[in-house]
């Protein structure tokens, strides 16, 4: 069995290439953007309250929430790449507290243009080349500088609320640092009034632009707390009241009432599920074994770009 996860020197890109039947829940470290890639056969992704299977040439993105594998197909392959998003935190103050959504498959509810899917297909496909084939290490860093790129301008859960891609820089920056800051003070009572001196902006101002470009004030609020939750529910043995306290909400039955309408199911059933044994039937890789996959990836991914019609 090669290592589990290759770590690609003076980047700060990591990956682990892999074969799965099963794979049991797990959450990855905070700062770390995983993105799982399917180069063969299929393979059903869980997590928070979507479940769909990837196909090859699919991929999604997971940043702060827990998912597991299963139902993978005896021949599919896979490749996770595990990005420190750390490593950025001089050009993006505030990216380790970013949420985004990419669901780069058929089965997805997001609708993104579809550009920027392909763009970071063939960025993926690119690093793969480079890494399979001894390639430049500076290369490799460039492309996972333009993945981390895509992800802060194209991928930024703003543009999946607001359901476009226009949001001016000025009113994004913002909104992430609404997001920063409830996020420093998520087990404090945190009041708009409070946020909007800390942004140097009137609270209308900014309960208006939370309300256009996201869900609301209070909404994202319990969001974000409801999110934050996951990893006490599956790291530790803390009960569900101890948590709701650990994560800023007024009491257990606010707690509930959050979890639940954003994941479908109240704290105990989601820790149930996902704390659940599952037996771990993966196969890791020497990622030089799937080159022999980029090929055909790279031909269908440019048949689909320049020569089959893809709506916008």
């Amino acid at each position: 069995m090669t290592e589990e996860i290759t770590r690609i020197a003076d980047t700060p890109l990591s990956i682990s290439a892999y074969s799965v039947e099963s794979k049991p829940t797990i959450i990855n470290p905070p700062g770390t953007l995983e993105i799982i890639f399917c180069l063969q056969g299929s393979v059903r992704f869980s997590y928070a309250y979507e479940e769909f299977t990837l196909h090859p040439g699919e991929f999604v993105s997971v940043d702060k929430d827990a998912y597991y594998l299963y139902k993978g197909t005896p021949d599919n392959r896979c490749i996770s790449f595990l990005i420190d998003l750390t490593r950025y935190r001089d050009i993006h103050p505030y990216i380790e507290d970013m949420l985004f959504v990419c669901e780069g498959l058929a089965e997805g509810t997001t609708n993104y243009p579809q550009r920027y899917y392909d763009q970071l297909k063939g960025l993926m496909i690119c690093a793969l080349q480079e890494i399979t084939g001894g390639g430049d290490t500076e290369v490799i860093r460039r492309i996972t500088d333009r993945i981390v790129d895509l992800f802060v301008h194209h991928f930024n859960i703003c543009f999946f609320h607001y359901q476009s891609q226009d949001i001016d820089p000025l009113t994004l920056s913002r909104l992430n640092e609404v997001n920063h800051y409830m996020y420093e003070h998520i087990s404090e009572k945190i009041t708009l009034e409070d946020l909007a001196a800390h942004l140097g902006l009137s609270p209308g101002y900014v309960s208006e632009m939370i309300r256009r470009y996201s869900i609301g004030f209070r909404k994202m609020l319990a969001y974000l707390r409801a999110n934050m939750s996951e990893r006490f529910l599956l790291d530790t043995d803390l009960t569900i009241m101890e948590i709701s306290a650990r994560c800023g909400f007024s009491d257990p039955k606010y707690y509930y009432s959050a979890f639940c309408r954003w994941y479908l199911r109240t704290p105990r059933q989601f820790r149930d599920r996902y704390c659940r044994d599952m037996p771990e039937e993966i196969l890791f890789l020497p990622a030089e074994e799937l080159r022999g996959l980029l090929d055909d990836l790279l031909r269908t991914h440019y048949r689909q770009i320049f020569i089959e019609e893809k709506a916008e």
